[in-house]
């Protein structure tokens, strides 16, 4: 039988600087949690520092890219805290851009971020949880994904394909825990919520022969506001709300869609992937040894 976690509980949070890192950061100490909010640039917490407690909010400069930065960090909430109880990995960017115009640069660095930098936070969350919360206590690994994770938008493929591998990496590393170890992972895939990563999403110019092809963005390098389908977009509080409540199931899933684009885009690659299995199943027959 686990170990009950104690309470309040201590987060680590990645990218913690806005959007939904800076959200559930709040919530976190709003609901009398500890927090260690890691950023690239403190100074962007600077009024959270101001009005919390040091005991309650410890502000770390942390890039994910840095191997070194990711294991200091987790070597200094064990020093501090002894222990971590959920580890919100958040830190990532998106980018607008179709594939054939975007630089080898730009494509390395983002994968850099968003899949080898989230990578290293799995990792050593992974590794936190079972050896230094030892007697089965475990812990919770939420991860950010999107909806582009399962079903890839035009103009941003990029971003789509950091998203499909590290939900890939994700779901194996969930599959090799030992039940024992009580981690608890989830893949939170969200939608279009009206976040500043959203509304200024950076983008490379699109070539004139793609112009009349690609939808998502408009050609001011914004989401449009529309969303998707006539979509609205979500608020990001309440969405941060629903994280919250996801890291107190007892039994969570391994995946929350969160946003209805996202359900409505998640079950249309489902419904093209069971069309696909259908009509071409009996081509696997054909191909077995006599």
């Amino acid at each position: 039988m686990s170990t009950p976690i104690a309470t309040p509980r201590i987060w680590l949070i990645t990218g913690s600087s806005s959007g939904f890192g800076r959200y559930v950061t709040e919530l976190a100490l709003l609901k009398g949690d500890y927090v260690i909010a890691t950023l690239r640039k403190p100074e962007a917490l600077n009024d959270l520092r101001e009005s919390t407690s040091a005991e309650r909010l410890l502000v770390l400069k942390v890039d994910v890219t840095k191997e070194e930065d990711v294991i200091d960090a987790f070597a200094t909430a064990k020093k501090k805290f002894g222990r971590i109880d959920i580890v919100y990995n958040n830190a990532g960017y998106g980018l607008g851009s179709v594939v054939e115009s975007t630089p080898d640069d730009a494509a390395r660095a983002i994968f850099e971020t968003n899949f080898w930098g989230a990578a290293r936070v799995n990792r050593e969350a992974i590794r936190f949880f079972r050896d230094t919360n030892s007697g089965g206590v475990g812990g919770r690994l939420i991860v950010v994904s999107s909806l582009v994770g399962i079903y890839p938008l035009t103009n941003l493929g990029h971003y789509s394909a950091t998203k499909h591998a590290l939900e890939a990496l994700t779901q194996t590393m969930a599959q090799e825990l030992d039940p024992g170890w009580n981690i608890k992972v989830s893949i939170v895939e969200f939608g279009s919520f009206r976040t500043s990563g959203l509304l200024d999403l950076p983008l490379i110019p699109t070539p004139e022969v793609y112009q009349s092809l690609t939808s998502g963005l408009s050609r001011s390098g914004r989401l449009y506001e529309g969303a998707h389908n006539g979509i609205k977009l979500g608020d990001p509080r309440k969405g941060a709300g629903k994280i919250y409540e996801l890291s107190t199931l007892e039994n969570p899933p391994l995946r929350l869609p969160l946003g209805h684009d996202s359900i409505q885009y998640i079950r249309k690659q489902l419904d093209s992937i069971a069309s696909d299995l259908e009509g071409y199943e009996g081509w696997s027959a054909d191909v077995v040894e006599q």
